[in-house]
């Protein structure tokens, strides 16, 4: 019999290695109520049997807004009908459109003349755009931009062949950018080391431009790519500034930070070793921290809910077959039989370790989650892999199953990923910039 690459996917507990005498703090609750795992046990393959897509629909009542009156527009425009709210986010909703403009506008500008991201009522200065020069093939470009006392530092998503490496370059590394917390929070290393690289070139500008305009935030932001070196950067700035060394610490107390991502993958994983202070500063990264979800938008789901990729693939894996498919979304289907084979062999441990650690990555802060452009979007949250949900909480990133569509295309998963910041979805339509 062939194991389905789903069973393994399921099979591995994220709080496995957990250590002793864990924290009870906000780090611990990622640790709490979790499945309970016997690896000893043979029938341990049978405990998380892949889930049919066919019953992916149970909760969609709920998901959809349960039949609730909308007061919002609806069209099919391509344009969002509800922009969130503060209370949602932690921004005003212009900000939110703002951010989700600069996050579409860095893949088309290629130069900062090119930028217009000003309305009739919100005016937005463009400081800096570095696309790289000869490196451009090898990272992201980077931007900046000011409206009012709000600095938004942006980075483009995956646009080359060297960025989707990055996208899957998904090592979980501790840095010296969070030096005080490092034992606990590890993030993926090639969004680090992009974020870094960017945040170190140009951290004198940015201090000098943010005390001599009276900067009172720093929101990062990005798309796909860019979301998770946006939820990264947040991280790496609020460390610093907290650090008595960097000199990001002159603004300490005076600056806040935050991140508003689309559809930016899991970046962090955290050990359940957390100290009190780590515990308040990756609080302080949840209260600060908002991701962009539309529909079945798979990138948002990785590293971790692999269930959830598994049901993707299995839906599209007919169609997608029949048709020219880019080679990367090809690649992605072989990889699949070639898991399923190894998995057959002794050395599937390798499989094994791999999704082990896939599953441990998980989002920070709030996640807004849009069925449909027009639908009213809904706060979740991320309680990494293998929450049990004791209290049945409708708010669970991961109790939000795979939709499957009857005929799969490769437009169609493109719709789910850029639809939110090209459609023009929360961002201003071109006429209304200048």
């Amino acid at each position: 019999m062939k194991f389905s690459f789903a069973t393994v996917l399921l099979s591995l507990p994220l709080a496995a290695n957990g250590l002793a005498a864990p924290s009870r703090g906000f780090v611990h609750k990622f640790f709490a109520d979790r499945t309970k795992a016997h690896w000893e046990d043979d029938s341990w393959l049978d405990r998380f049997k892949n889930r049919i897509v066919g019953d992916a629909k149970k909760n969609n009542d709920v998901l959809n807004g349960g039949g609730e009156e909308v007061w919002w527009d609806i069209k099919e425009d391509g344009i969002f009908g509800f922009v969130p709210t503060k209370e949602m986010t932690g921004v005003d909703p212009h900000m939110t459109q703002l951010c989700c403009t600069l996050s579409a506008q860095l893949y088309e500008k290629k130069s900062l003349e090119e930028f217009k991201l000003s309305t009739k009522d919100h005016k937005t200065e463009v400081l800096l755009y570095d696309d790289h020069g000869d490196f451009l093939a090898s990272t992201v470009p980077f931007g900046i931009a000011v409206c009012g006392d709000t600095m938004v530092l942006g980075w483009r998503g995956t646009g080359t062949v060297s960025d989707a490496i990055n996208d899957a370059a998904a090592t979980p590394q501790s840095s010296f950018a969070w030096r005080k917390h490092a034992k606990t929070i590890k993030a993926q290393g090639a969004m680090t080391s992009i974020v870094i690289n960017d945040v170190v070139t140009h951290e004198e500008f940015i201090i000098k431009e943010i005390q001599k305009r009276g900067i009172k935030e720093i929101i990062t932001t990005g798309q796909s790519l860019g979301g998770g070196c946006s939820q990264l950067g947040h991280m790496v700035l609020r460390a610093q500034i907290q650090d008595e060394t960097s000199p990001w610490n002159v603004l300490d107390g005076k600056v806040n930070v935050r991140s508003v991502a689309f559809c930016g993958p899991m970046t962090t994983v955290l050990l359940d070793n957390a100290s009190d202070e780590t515990d308040e500063f990756l609080q302080q990264i949840d209260d600060n921290s908002v991701n962009f979800i539309f529909n079945n938008d798979p990138v948002p789901r990785g590293y971790g809910y692999l269930t959830f990729i598994e049901d993707l693939i299995e839906n599209a894996a007919p169609s997608l077959l029949k048709e020219s498919v880019p080679w990367f979304i090809r690649r992605t289907l072989n990889l699949r039989d070639k898991m399923e084979d190894l998995y057959e062999k002794k050395d599937s441990k390798a499989v094994q370790d791999m999704v082990k650690v896939f599953s441990k990555y998980q989002h920070m802060g709030k996640l807004i989650y849009y069925a449909e452009e027009d639908a009213k979007p809904q706060v979740v949250r991320d309680m990494g892999a293998f929450y049990a949900n004791p209290a049945g909480d409708q708010d669970i990133l991961r109790d939000i199953k795979y939709q499957p569509i009857k005929t799969f295309s490769f437009d169609e998963a493109l719709r789910w990923h850029m639809h939110i910041i090209t459609g023009p979805g929360l961002a201003y339509p071109e006429e209304h910039l200048h």
